[in-house]
């Protein structure tokens, strides 16, 4: 730990540690202008696709938009870009401030977008709402967007979830009501990966309308007292699948198929299921058992590209998105983690109960450590009590190469002793504690190796660790294989080699709520930070015009990994906007 300063108090403010983070323009009716007043948002993520939902600290909210929020029910967020970034700065959160100025639409130097006329009368009024409340011509109008963003989401207010008794701080859940996407950020294209026959050893066989570009979209990733960072490349690569080798009857079949069918009688002709009852064997932490890919350039920004005015335009064709009324989104998919980005991974740490209980109580050996990437992820409190939040879902197929997990029912996923929910959750709130670390661009291919679907009692790092060769393709000279160490103020590990790693305490887990009957499937575990670790070589100092000392983390030395979409791409965010 000599490499390190730690920083229990507020002197190294949360939103400079959290880099990089989503940002948007939110929109609500102020409550004694009677006129719509906008505030950047630095930091809010999205907290379940189905239904789309997102979440935000009330202290990241400017007070008049969120009192306007709260009164009115609605607001419309519309992505950040770098079209608007004279505007971003001026707005900013700096010095050390929570949450950033409100002004009107003309104070801003902003056009505002009145929302379409089909989505105006799908608000039904809230049976407990009071009579001054239906009287209230703000009650349940819909709030303008920004014009010059190429996505506004028009929202609802779903939940407002108090964080503790002694503070303020709320975590804010925003129903997505309705998507516009404009054209100007869309590829028209009938597959996501035109002239791939199969993506991850899978066909791909997703028909779509236009792919979300986001060299196209250029959306702001804010890191902190007034900073703005670029997304200026976009990588691939594929979550880890289970290796394939051909056998004596000339058909492949993965090593992990093969050591199921040994382990496992079957009948003749039959292939076993790839589940929790069959993937438990010590063999699965070998790093033979799976493919595993690092990043891979897949398209950039012009090389020396310094003009922001500059936007090539997309070919697709505006779209329109009503969960509660449509199907299907006219795309193909849902826009959710497309559209919410950068996003930072949180890399959750932690041991496993049993284990843990075991090993401190004589029984021997070290506790199963844990870790996996989870980009669902923000922090939802700012105040003297900061704390974090990261969406999760149960368990269904293991083996499932998707983001998601889905699952018939809750009851189904998760039994007694928890097994039905992924480690990080059940870890956190059968032990009270975890780690949160960041992911620097050499750890890119140890962190995707932790997002392997292993089964319960096997270890994340054992895996890692087994993966010392170098990929000819990775763009990294030199893969960090993490270390896991026990934190030294709570009982789970952290990542030796991670620039940062914050040490929490478990408060709560909260459910989201559903729209459709049964259509929720994510919850939200949340908590408080107790202490902040950053090595030193990456804190910078500037002192503010008011004479205060502000730490930052240097984006050039971190080279944070982020979470972009479409299930394989992230960017590394390293250049600052001027």
């Amino acid at each position: 730990m000599e490499n390190y300063m730690s920083f229990p108090g507020r002197r190294l403010v949360i939103t400079s540690v959290l880099i990089p983070r989503p940002t948007a323009w939110m929109v609500a009716y102020c409550n004694e202008q009677h006129q719509p007043v906008l505030t950047l948002i630095e930091g809010y993520c999205g907290a379940s696709d189905r239904p789309p939902t997102l979440m935000v600290g009330s202290d990241s909210i400017s007070p008049p938009v969120l009192a306007g929020l709260r009164k009115n029910k609605v607001c419309t967020l519309s992505v950040a870009t770098e079209r608007d970034i004279r505007a971003a700065k001026y707005m900013a959160s700096v010095d050390g401030n929570d949450h950033g100025r409100a002004m009107t639409f003309d104070e801003a130097g902003l056009r505002p977008c009145n929302p379409p006329m089909s989505i105006l009368a799908d608000l039904p009024m809230d049976s407990s709402s009071s009579t001054a409340e239906k009287n209230d011509e703000y009650y349940f109008k819909r709030p303008p967007a920004v014009d010059s963003s190429p996505v506004q989401m028009h929202c609802r207010l779903a939940m407002e979830v108090s964080l503790s008794d002694d503070s303020s701080s709320t975590m804010i859940l925003l129903q997505i009501d309705t998507y516009i996407i404009k054209g100007n950020i869309l590829r028209t294209q009938s597959t996501l990966h035109p002239g791939k026959s199969s993506i991850q050893g899978n066909p791909d066989v997703r028909s779509i309308t236009a792919k979300i570009d986001c060299l196209l979209l250029r959306p702001l990733a804010s890191m902190g007292n007034g900073r703005f960072g670029r997304v200026d490349t976009i990588y691939h690569m594929g979550r880890p699948r289970p290796r394939s080798i051909p056998t004596n009857r000339g058909v492949e079949l993965s090593r992990s198929q093969m050591l199921i069918n040994s382990c496992k009688p079957t009948t003749a002709g039959v292939t076993l299921q790839l589940d929790e009852t069959t993937c438990n064997n010590l063999d699965w932490q070998s790093n033979s058992m799976w493919e595993i890919d690092d990043l891979v350039p897949a398209c950039s920004l012009p090389p020396k590209y310094d003009n922001a005015n500059a936007f090539e335009e997309g070919d697709g064709r505006s779209v329109s998105y009503t969960y509660r009324k449509d199907d299907i989104c006219s795309l193909g998919y849902n826009p959710m983690k497309q559209v919410v980005c950068p996003r930072f991974i949180g890399w959750i740490s932690t041991y496993e109960p049993v284990s843990l209980w075991s090993a401190e109580n004589g029984g021997g050996g070290m506790p199963i450590a844990h870790i996996s990437p989870y980009s669902f992820f923000i922090d939802v409190a700012r105040g003297h009590r900061p704390m974090v939040a990261f969406a999760a879902c149960p368990r269904s197929d293991e083996f499932a190469n998707s983001d998601d997990s889905d699952s018939n029912s809750e009851q189904d996923a998760r039994n007694e002793d928890g097994n039905g929910w992924k480690d990080a959750q059940r870890d956190a709130e059968l032990t009270g504690v975890f780690c949160v670390n960041l992911v620097s661009e050499e750890m890119a291919w140890a962190m995707n190796a932790s997002a392997a679907p292993l089964g319960k009692a096997l270890s994340e790092f054992q895996l890692m660790n087994g993966g010392k060769q170098q990929d000819q393709n990775s763009i990294s000279a030199t893969r960090i294989i993490p270390t896991p160490l026990p934190a030294p103020q709570i009982r789970a590990p952290f990542v030796a080699e991670s620039p940062l790693f914050l040490e929490c305490k478990y408060m709560k887990t909260v459910k989201i709520p559903d729209i459709h009957h049964n259509d929720s499937m994510y919850s939200l575990i949340i908590g408080e930070i107790v202490n902040i670790h950053t090595r030193k070589d990456v804190i910078t100092r500037h002192t503010t015009d008011g004479g205060r000392e502000m730490l930052n983390l240097d984006i050039e030395k971190i080279k944070p990994v982020s979470r972009l979409g479409y299930g394989q791409e992230y960017t590394v965010v390293k250049t600052e906007i001027w």
